[in-house]
């Protein structure tokens, strides 16, 4: 009955595993397909082509966009083809972090902002999946923003059982505490934050701390920056994972005494979810979207470029277990108010109801 629209589909990413999770609610109400204009191995079977969008079934009903990225071919096919437009907005990342290693990314993310406003007359309905992304909507002109946050779907890890070889894995890296970050291998997401202050943990407090970076690469030149930081800063033997599987996730998660990220700007920032659902304790940059996603369940930095200042903070974590304690409490109880359980029914309401209720 209501279709959806992403600029790219891939596994393990989370808009994508969202439009998913929609898509089995919207079928219980009709036919109900994504499209995409980038579908990545082994999402074929699951996503039709952006070329298909013409031939929808249901080209009587506004198509559900999620926007995320600037597609010149993804705005051509809204404008030709859909005159009624359910509009999801999980925010674009600021085009300045990849002029300098990838900056067609940069142009796409400058001209994605132009294209929304464009398509604002067409979009019936606007939902944004934080508060910080509704206030980048106003921005662009939108009157009528609802938030709702995103379907993670939080227990997702905690149903899978962990990767017996990744476990063995694990052990042999020896017996210190173990800090998790995962983070798509992107400028914004500030990795060279992470090394630095596990680095910084290391040198100064936990000299047998260890370090699993979960994170696919996205551009080579960045990526071989990061290598070359992360000896740079006297990082010492960081496990970088890249793509791995969720049973594999499963067994990070399960080890790590704490998850840390220090991104710039974030929509919403789901791995801090699964960290918090798994009894993960979460440190984090108290940036953009974050402290609205984390609430009072994690400990925020007001200043992620200090190292030495995030060190003692991990520090405290893992060396307090009344404090260690208190996080994963506080955590699991967050995780569960933004679970998929309770946003999905939301999110479903505010793309079908009004359509259903003028139906009936």
């Amino acid at each position: 009955m209501f279709d959806q629209l992403l600029v790219g589909a891939a596994p393990g990413d989370a808009i994508t595993r969202s439009a998913l999770m929609l898509r089995g609610e919207l079928a219980e109400l009709g036919q109900a397909d994504i499209f995409s204009q980038h579908i990545e191995p082994g999402m074929h079977d699951l996503v039709r082509p952006l070329h298909e969008l013409p031939e929808r079934v249901n080209h009587d009903r506004p198509l559900v966009f999620h926007a995320s990225m600037g597609s010149w071919p993804v705005y051509l096919a809204l404008r030709d083809n859909e005159p009624r437009i359910i509009l999801i907005y999980h925010n674009f990342s600021p085009p300045e972090y990849f002029v300098e290693f990838a900056p067609e990314v940069a142009g796409d993310l400058v001209r994605g902002r132009w294209e929304l406003g464009e398509l604002s007359p067409r979009v019936e309905r606007a939902i944004a999946d934080s508060e910080y992304n509704a206030q980048e909507l106003r921005a662009l002109g939108y009157r009528q923003v609802e938030v709702v946050p995103p379907t993670p779907d939080v227990d997702r890890l905690n149903r899978i059982i962990p990767a017996p070889a990744k476990l063995a894995e694990i052990t042999s890296w020896g017996p210190g505490p173990l800090v998790l970050c995962v983070a798509q291998q992107l400028p914004h997401k500030r990795i060279d934050r992470v090394f630095a202050a596990v680095a910084a943990l290391q040198q100064e407090h936990l000299p047998n701390a260890r370090l699993a970076f979960v994170g696919v690469d996205r551009f080579e030149k960045y990526s071989r920056s990061l290598r070359v930081l992360s000896r740079t800063v006297g990082l010492r033997e960081p496990h970088l994972q890249g793509r791995i599987s969720d049973a594999e996730l499963s067994a990070l998660y399960l080890r790590a005494q704490v998850f840390l990220t220090l991104s710039e700007h974030e929509g919403f920032c789901v791995p801090a979810v699964e960290a918090m659902a798994t009894g993960t304790p979460v440190v984090a940059s108290r940036r953009a979207a974050i402290p609205s996603t984390v609430g009072d369940a994690g400990l925020l930095i007001d200043d992620p470029d200090d190292p030495a200042l995030v060190a003692g903070v991990l520090n405290q974590v893992l060396t307090d277990p009344l404090l260690h304690r208190q996080l994963v409490g506080r955590g699991v109880s967050r995780a569960k108010e933004l679970s998929a359980a309770v946003s999905l029914p939301q999110l479903v309401r505010a793309i079908t109801g009004p359509y259903l209720e003028t139906a009936s």
